[in-house]
């Protein structure tokens, strides 16, 4: 076995994706990728850099790293990437597999960078200084824009439960980035939850008293404690780590957007038993195959204010009520029954 077949292997497995699954994804033949991972054959350039950019990784670490190693340093994530669009040309259904591999060392050679050529000048060159300001102000447009670093989530679930791997956190990043789901916009929601480009064009808000990450807000209905309140929740990578009783929304093929306290049934139903919080809905069963996204909240915003508690004196007052009534019944009829 190669590196680069040992690496491809391990990814796809890392992320819960079948040989079927990630062939479709980066539009190669299933056999042709079970060709890649036996080092049957190695990966040309395209599907090359299509597999790295699904996994987001270089070329170089997918080449040249035993990335095996990752759980040895857990500060390198490898999520995939479910916004990736594989490069064209793409190989097709009846594009032969060869039997012999060809030498990696053909496939590095590609990605070395280009020796740097020397310039010789006659004169000496003088280096202007660059001003603060300027530099000031560059800096504070790449901080600024979140864009920079894109959101890599995996939210594929492999049916047969051998994946066992640990869920990958979502990189941090340096400030708070909030993205909010009207709820008029659920059905294109649905539509385009992978779609880089809908995505993008999400509102966005903060607010100071959560930590700095990524967030998506989702307008509450009726099953929630406060109807039109906006949940904040984080993503969630593996589904196998649902807490049960725990408020989470669920982003249902075909259903819509939902929230409640959830109990995972994922391993032995391969559901996920929803509960809302009005009565009258009752609880729901939901195939974990119907589940597009899964987001825990964190943080909700109402404009409804939850009903005071009764205060002790208000309950000694009611209870001394209640005592003053029993004993008027009694002195009326006698006796209590």
């Amino acid at each position: 076995m190669s590196l680069v077949s040992n690496n491809i292997k391990y990814l796809r497995r890392l992320n819960g994706l079948t040989q079927e699954q990630f062939s479709r994804k980066i539009g190669i033949k299933r056999s042709l990728l079970g060709a890649y991972e036996e080092a049957r054959a190695n990966p040309n350039l395209t599907n090359l850099k299509n597999m790295a950019a699904a996994f987001g990784v270089s070329v170089d670490h997918l080449l040249k790293n035993d990335l095996r190693r990752l759980r040895e340093t857990p500060d390198l994530g490898i999520p995939f990437n479910p916004a990736f669009k594989p490069m064209a040309p793409l190989i097709q259904d009846d594009a032969p597999v060869p039997n012999a591999p060809q030498p990696l060392s053909n496939i590095i050679a590609k990605f070395q960078p280009p020796k740097p050529s020397l310039r010789m000048v006659a004169r000496p060159i003088a280096f202007k200084p660059v001003k603060p300001e300027k530099f000031e102000r560059a800096s504070a447009q790449a901080v600024s824009n979140p864009q920079n670093e894109p959101l890599r989530f995996n939210n594929h679930y492999q049916e047969n439960g051998t994946s066992k791997s640990a869920p990958q956190e979502p990189a941090k990043s340096p400030q708070q980035s909030i993205q909010w789901v009207n709820r008029s916009e659920a059905t294109n929601y649905l539509n385009n939850y992978q779609n880089t480009a809908f995505l993008n064009r999400l509102p966005v808000f903060q607010i100071p008293i959560l930590p700095s990450g990524h967030y998506r807000a989702f307008e509450a209905g009726d099953d929630f404690s406060f109807p039109n309140a906006l949940l904040i929740g984080t993503f969630v990578r593996n589904w196998y780590d649902i807490k049960d009783g725990t408020h989470y929304i669920l982003v249902v093929k075909n259903t819509g957007i939902k929230s409640g306290k959830v109990y995972n049934r994922v391993k032995d139903k391969g559901i996920l038993l929803l509960r809302s919080d009005n009565k009258k809905n009752g609880d729901q069963e939901i195939a974990i195959r119907d589940v597009l996204e899964v987001w825990e909240v964190k943080a909700f915003v109402s404009s409804t204010m939850p009903a005071p508690s009764p205060s002790h004196e208000g309950l000694k007052k009611i209870l001394g009520d209640l005592r003053d009534e029993l004993n008027r019944d009694a002195s009326a009829g006698g006796f209590l029954t």
